[in-house]
């Protein structure tokens, strides 16, 4: 195979494609990209990589760091800006396709792996496109399970200790990158396994070596936890290291995306997206196909974990999003008889009208979530006190390079802070100019469907 035809140099132009179009045309998204770039920002400000984060300056108990040390190793070396923090995401994509094509060449019959159609698969489904190159959490988080994935089928055919280790540290990251819910996308496999394991043997070996895994996993996530602890107070702890998973799943907190049971269901059939209109995704099942090794393994990975995530209350579509390489490989196998350059071709046209309509936006949807005009105004201003009406989750840290917090505040109250700060600005969302009359309105923009001005004190004329 040519270097021109190989997948790694396909994979590495569609993603350098993603990147420069995420550059060039979508501004950060708030409220989600905005608000982890803040708290990376945060944490440049600090110095502190094993510090608590902190969002606005106070603390932060949502995620772990490996997302945000990534962006701040990338601005070390080149600065800090959008471009260079969004880098990690880019290469943490690049080893999501690659880890799944390492998978599939494991668990796929001879007759049904090519690295071509595995690369091309996950490149040109919806899920990829839409997240790769957005600051979340997920992408990264899937490229740790995958790692420790191999390394899991790795011990399932020869038991040693290089393996056991492997999968804790590639399990340690996956906690680091998205907190205690990582096991939940590795536990099925590991017990499981006795279903997709052709021979298995010694069930004390192979469980007794994954529950090692999991102590090693424990003290690499320690590295970072014990000294945040040991900074913070009980509440951050609690928070941190309770709350933010069992709130999650009881739904007990204001932040925990409850929805019904049924939401996931929809989001299924996107995860096989374009793939599912293929003819010969739907060819009917044979009797060869129940001792299919990848199918065994793929259903014993991805079925219970998804209707674990039905059963939760906090539901995300991009919570679904680990679950990706084990769906591909999947489709791999019912599409084995697709020419590669078919799935490549498709591939290409969604790359095409992605960016089409990414350029597109930028003058029509996009200008309502762009918030760098007003960050800029904001950073002009960024020595008087300022405040949003309300609910403010850092949409402007980053963007203007604030090192002082920005107050939040309810439209209630917004005129006695105003008369506590008469050389302050406040950031109101707003419908119609009737509900802002009280203020003196110095820039109004679009944004999310409404407007957000920024505000003065209106003084009485002498």
């Amino acid at each position: 195979m040519t270097k021109i035809n190989s997948p790694t140099f396909w994979v590495a132009g569609i993603l350098l494609a993603l990147y420069l179009t995420a550059i060039g045309f979508r501004p950060l998204l708030p409220i989600d990209e905005t608000r982890y770039m803040t708290v990376a920002w945060e944490m440049h400000l600090q110095n502190g990589w094993l510090a608590p984060l902190t969002l606005n300056f106070e603390p932060y108990h949502h995620k772990p760091p490996v997302l945000f040390w990534l962006i701040n190793l990338f601005w070390a070396i080149f600065g800090i800006n959008r471009w260079a923090g969004l880098i990690p995401i880019t290469i943490m994509s690049f080893l999501v396709v690659m880890l799944t094509e390492r998978l599939g060449k494991k668990i796929l019959p001879e007759n049904s792996y090519d690295s071509g159609r595995l690369t091309f698969l996950i490149c040109g489904s919806i899920p990829f496109l839409i997240y790769s190159t957005l600051v979340m959490f997920d992408l990264s988080l899937t490229a740790f399970v995958l790692a420790t994935f191999l390394f899991l089928i790795n011990y399932a055919h020869q038991r040693k200790l290089i393996y056991i280790i492997g999968m804790g540290l590639c399990m340690g990251l996956a906690v680091l990158t998205k907190g205690p819910v990582a096991y939940l996308y590795i536990l099925f496999p590991v017990l499981l396994g006795p279903i997709w394991i052709k021979d298995f043997k010694n069930p004390t070996s192979w469980y007794a070596g994954f529950l090692l895994s999991f102590l090693i996993s424990v003290l690499c996530a320690a590295v970072w936890i014990v000294p945040v602890l040991f900074q913070s107070d009980n509440n951050f702890a609690f928070w941190l290291l309770w709350e933010q998973t069992a709130g999650r799943v009881t739904g007990s907190f204001g932040d925990a995306h409850v929805r019904p049971f049924f939401f996931y269901l929809p989001i299924a059939v996107v995860l096989f997206t374009p793939w599912i209109f293929f003819r010969d995704f739907w060819q009917q099942f044979t009797s060869a196909d129940k001792d299919n090794s990848a199918y065994r393994f793929v259903a014993c990975w991805t079925l219970p974990v998804f209707l674990s995530f039905c059963f939760i209350s906090g539901k995300q579509p991009h919570y679904l999003l680990p679950l990706l390489p084990g769906v591909i490989i999947f489709i791999a196998e019912r599409l084995k008889n697709v020419p590669v350059n078919k799935t490549r071709n498709i591939v290409l046209f969604s790359i095409i009208i992605l960016i089409s309509g990414q350029s597109l936006a930028t003058k029509t949807v996009f200008k309502n979530y762009n918030l760098q005009p007003i960050a800029d105004y904001v950073r002009l201003h960024s020595d008087r006190p300022w405040a949003w009406v309300r609910n403010y989750h850092g949409e402007l840290g980053f963007l203007a390079k604030l090192e002082q917090p920005v107050e939040d505040r309810s439209r209630e109250d917004i005129q006695a802070w105003f008369n506590k700060n008469p050389n302050g600005m406040a950031l109101i969302r707003y419908n119609e100019e009737s509900e802002i009359t009280k203020y003196h309105k110095l820039a109004s923009y679009p944004y999310r469907g409404k407007n957000l001005g920024i505000f003065e004190k209106r003084h009485s004329p002498k």
